[in-house]
């Protein structure tokens, strides 16, 4: 008989291969964040915001760096519905040099905290299956973005990108150690629990995985929950069988 109880460690592998290839917030500050600051300096500008989106389209995060981090964190629904939509949209760098009187994006140039920005600069940062986000870069003068400077954004936007689908791998296969730690776990406690039901009530391998299989079917409980029941003492219920567990002669 093949044992049809490998649940629990099953599942703590389709849990880590069901996780999303996007890094989560630690991993933006420790990764991505540092790239930002680089960029801020790179560029002369005020803030760089990265807005990331999720496979519907809808904002997941936002991080910036620079001296309105701050600002661009708190403008992300902002951002992500006025340029990062149109670029998301189009997938093509929007510029402006006029943020206030530009009028295409009204709700995002009113905030407060945007008061005296001018420039604005926003380019798509790609992903494995399409835009993943954008990269946005303000500052205060109305000067207009020169070509090899949108340019220039574009291709550093593609180094956040890979920065990001490492961090989301790192992050991934971290996860990934974290389940099969925990699953192994959980075989080894059922071993232990089939030794000793084997003892106990004189079973092959196979029988006494059927009698936890059974018991934790019975209770609607995981096979290693009840595993672990019984490697801490606790007796099993009669099988319904009305055999005591024994094979049959």
């Amino acid at each position: 008989m093949q044992e049809r109880g490998m649940e629990d460690y099953e599942d703590g592998l389709e849990a880590a291969a069901a996780q999303p290839l996007a890094p989560g917030g630690d991993a933006l500050e420790s990764v991505v964040r540092p790239a930002l600051v680089a960029a801020t300096r790179l560029f002369l500008v005020a803030g760089v915001a990265l807005v990331l989106v999720d496979e519907t389209g809808e904002l997941r995060e936002a991080v910036a760096a620079g001296a309105l981090s701050q600002v661009l964190e708190d403008a992300a629904p902002q951002l992500w519905s006025g340029p990062s939509l149109e670029v998301l949209a189009g997938g093509q760098p929007v510029r402006t040099a006029d943020l206030p009187g530009d009028g295409r994006w009204p709700t995002l140039a009113a905030l407060p905290g945007l008061a005296g920005v001018n420039s604005l600069l926003c380019v798509p940062v790609e992903g494995p299956a399409g835009p993943a986000g954008t990269l946005t870069a303000v500052r205060r003068p109305g000067r207009p973005w020169l070509a090899q400077e949108v340019e220039s954004l574009h291709v550093y936007a593609g180094v956040v990108a890979s920065l990001i689908r490492t961090a989301a791998e790192a992050e991934r296969d971290a996860q990934l150690i974290g389940q099969l730690e925990h699953a192994l776990h959980h075989r080894v406690v059922i071993e232990q629990a089939k030794g000793i039901l084997m003892e106990r009530e004189q079973l092959d391998p196979a029988g006494a995985f059927d009698r936890l299989r059974k018991a934790a079917r019975a209770r609607r409980r995981r096979v290693s929950e009840v595993a672990a029941e019984v490697v801490a003492g606790d007796p099993l219920p009669p099988p319904s069988n009305g055999n005591g567990g024994l094979p049959p002669a």
